[in-house]
């Protein structure tokens, strides 16, 4: 099996901002494997080129029919997740590539219907929040990312205008006493669940939250991977689960079967990242609740295509594999691929 990587950025149409900054560009990395033949592909986010180097001895010799002895190389090696779930998307494209079907065929997902998936509108004034709350009339889900200064009323100014569901991502703003105060002003909103409240590492206070809120609450960072969500059970209603976080597919689909003997509710989610993550998540859309897979949906000069969205209904592709492909940018040209 034959491994490469090399970086790739992405520029998203407009800026992105959330507590954590103001994001205009994705900086990635692109993984192929090639195997008799055929070529599968993988994308790590924040990863380091020697990070991506010390995957190559586990993949030496490797076929995608191995795939579960890569992924524990991988971790004997104490590779990152991001950097794990780059080749586990590239392992599962190969395997749905030899097979000749879809990966979410190949799996038995065939058929189950898919949520509709949320929106991301990042933090903003109100009469910007009020204008695209006018402009997405038609979206089915709206997400709100928050920011420490929030108070929960920026739901009231997206509610004025808009009729459909609404998600808040808190991203750790707020402390414990505040997440609750802002859980009940945004039930008198409407909202339906609320993300990541306090800062990630307490679960204790998580607990509290969740207790006192009358939003359902969700983790996100404190989710990290499988062995999170056996601790989470009884402390929030539900999970996020993003393959940036738990290391790829193979890890995706063990928290997903954690969580439902935890009676927890699972959201699949992305970050802004190319279409080729994004549709590799959504291969397991069927076995969610709630889905967030836009990551996509923002970019400017995306190299692959993949997983369409149409207001808020995402359609996943028949290829084989992953089912995502190259974009038509020629070499030379930024996204442009080997």
């Amino acid at each position: 099996m034959r491994f490469a990587h090399r970086p790739l950025t992405v520029t998203l149409a407009e800026p992105f901002v959330s507590n954590r900054g103001v994001v205009t560009e994705v900086r990635q990395s692109l993984v192929t494997l090639s195997w008799q033949g055929l070529t599968g592909y993988g994308t790590a986010l924040a990863a380091e080129p020697a990070e991506l180097d010390a995957c190559a001895p586990a993949l030496d010799g490797a076929s995608p029919h191995a795939l579960r002895g890569v992924l524990a190389r991988l971790a004997a090696a104490r590779v990152r997740p991001n950097v794990a779930a780059a080749v586990d998307m590239a392992l599962h494209d190969l395997l749905g590539k030899a097979a000749g079907q879809p990966l979410h065929r190949l799996l038995g997902l065939a058929g189950l219907p898919l949520a509709p998936t949320a929106l991301s509108i990042g933090a903003c004034p109100d009469d910007e929040l009020a204008r695209r709350g006018r402009q997405l009339a038609d979206w089915p889900v709206l997400k709100l990312k928050m920011t420490p200064a929030d108070d929960g009323s920026r739901a009231g100014v997206l509610r004025s205008v808009y009729g459909g569901r609404i998600w808040v991502d808190g991203n750790g703003s707020w402390s414990p006493e505040g997440a609750v105060r802002v859980a009940r002003e945004l039930h008198r909103h409407g909202v339906e669940l609320l993300e990541q409240p306090i800062a990630p590492g307490a679960l204790d206070d998580l607990r509290g939250v969740h207790e006192r809120s009358p939003v359902p609450v969700f983790a996100d960072e404190d989710c990290a991977g499988p062995q999170d969500v056996l601790r989470l059970r009884g402390r929030v209603a539900g999970i996020n689960v993003k393959l940036t976080k738990c290391g790829g597919l193979h890890a995706a689909r063990e928290m997903i079967t954690l969580a439902r003997h935890c009676g927890l509710r699972v959201m699949l989610g992305c970050k802004n990242e190319s279409a080729l993550g994004v549709t590799a998540m959504a291969q397991l859309g069927g076995l969610a609740d709630h889905l967030d897979l836009d990551g996509h949906l923002g970019l400017a000069d995306d190299p692959f295509t993949g997983t369409t969205v149409t207001s808020g209904a995402i359609t996943v592709p028949d290829g084989p594999g992953l089912g995502a492909s190259t974009g038509e940018a020629r070499p030379g040209e930024p996204g442009a691929l080997p």
